[in-house]
């Protein structure tokens, strides 16, 4: 079963990040859970105010993650943070929660302190394991320094800032290093979760080399981690066409199906049918060839973007709730809601709302309706999540019939995608 994790920066993002919690009794799927970042989550490490700073300040307090966002949800609706008559159940709906580590930013706060040293680093290692262990997270993503996609506090001006971070997140024997801490750390203070070691490189044989170099890690240390995660691949406009071998042909969208379907392959084949974890990268025309090619879980943080940016954005179906493909002009495409009449669609947010209902919320004017359409928009892209993974699920020669559906543009897509796949 594949498991898809929208991205959620409880204590980091603005007050619709903080709303969104409060909705979850909506999300009634199987194959959808939450990633929240250590760094957010956690006020001690967070250099000045963070939003909604004082429903965490007692996050340790839980012992469960599912307990902690309960306890979130109700404080929002004591606040009244959501449209009026609205009644929210309190049930945990969602059943995954996975702990990123945020480690872009901690990076930037420790050389901005000229604070790097292995006790520094041991010590920030061992607080994050205690914290997600604490937490009861069913997944955590082992800390490693990677890129940063996006820069706040001006660090993506700051020539220091990127010198510095490019030299972490290209040396490998210091990302090795901070994973031998981790086993470590494991084995001195007996933590029992499900840890995923974060894979990197810059082209499919450096990857393949890493991913070598922490299985003899894991043979010396006599550890194996739970599984592993695909990470610095979300934008793969900044992977290099030459090293990756890209076809000359490919445009865009092609070349990050293809580059991301084959490092799946490639890693998947090596890992002994471990979990594998697709870190930013798992938007919904990912989902069905990174399954297909052995990943086990994914994220990816586009159809919240694009449901808040500027005018939002509804993402059309190709896949219904009874595990049917559908006749949709523009499939999988995210139009500006404005423009949309009848998306098709028979997700339990599209039958409760029209188009036309969302798009009166969104320009009426008033703070929570503006936000609570968001989040309803948002989830109706999560329940597309859903109904392709069950599709999956339900059938066997699922690539042959997503490469022959009623979107021609798709169909040549996966087509050109999976005959370049070695």
């Amino acid at each position: 079963m594949h498991i898809f994790f929208a991205t959620n920066n409880l204590g980091g993002g603005g007050t619709n990040v903080s709303r969104f919690l409060m909705h979850l009794d909506k999300i009634k799927t199987k194959h959808i859970g939450i990633l929240l970042n250590y760094y957010y989550l956690n006020n001690d490490l967070k250099k000045s105010m963070s939003f909604d700073q004082d429903v965490l300040k007692n996050i340790l307090e839980y012992s469960d993650i599912k307990d902690f966002v309960r306890f979130v949800k109700t404080s929002f609706i004591e606040k009244k943070r959501k449209p009026d008559n609205l009644i929210i159940e309190l049930d945990d709906i969602v059943k995954y929660y996975i702990l990123d580590s945020g480690t872009g930013n901690i990076l930037r706060d420790l050389i901005n302190e000229n604070n790097i040293n292995n006790d520094s680093l041991t010590n920030l290692v061992e607080l994050y394991l205690q914290f997600s262990e604490k937490l009861n997270f069913n997944l955590v993503v082992a800390l490693d320094f990677a890129l940063k996609y996006t820069h706040k506090k001006g660090e993506g001006e700051s020539k220091i800032y990127q010198e510095l971070s490019k030299g972490f997140v290209n040396n490998e024997k210091l990302n090795l290093e901070i994973l031998r801490t981790t086993i470590q750390c494991v084995k001195d203070n007996n933590h029992m979760q499900n840890i995923i070691a974060p894979l990197h490189g810059f082209s499919f044989k450096s990857f393949d080399s890493y991913l070598e170099d922490i299985l003899n890690l894991e043979r010396t240390e006599n550890y194996k981690f739970y599984g592993f995660g695909l990470g610095g691949i979300a934008d793969t406009k900044k992977l290099q066409n030459d090293l990756w071998n890209v076809p000359d042909t490919f445009n865009q969208k092609l070349k990050s199906l293809w580059i991301v379907s084959q490092l799946t392959k490639n890693t998947a084949a090596k890992i002994s049918n471990r979990n594998l974890h697709i870190l930013g990268a798992g938007n919904v025309h990912l989902i069905p060839l990174i399954t297909y090619f052995g990943a086990t879980s994914s994220d990816c943080h586009s159809a919240w973007r694009r449901a808040n940016d500027g005018e939002v954005k509804m993402l059309v179906p190709l896949v219904n709730s009874k595990n049917q493909l559908i006749d949709n002009k523009n499939s999988w495409e995210y139009l500006k809601i404005s423009t949309i009449k009848n998306l098709n669609c028979d997700c339990p947010i599209c039958q409760e709302y029209s188009t036309k209902d969302l798009w009166k919320m969104f320009s009426s004017g008033d703070n929570e309706s503006l936000y609570y359409s968001k989040i309803l928009i948002f989830i109706h892209a999560l329940y597309q999540y859903d109904y392709v993974i069950s599709y999956c699920e339900a059938n066997n020669d699922y690539m042959n019939a997503f490469s022959n559906s009623p979107s021609l543009e798709l169909n040549l897509l996966y087509r050109t995608v999976l005959e370049n796949i070695k």
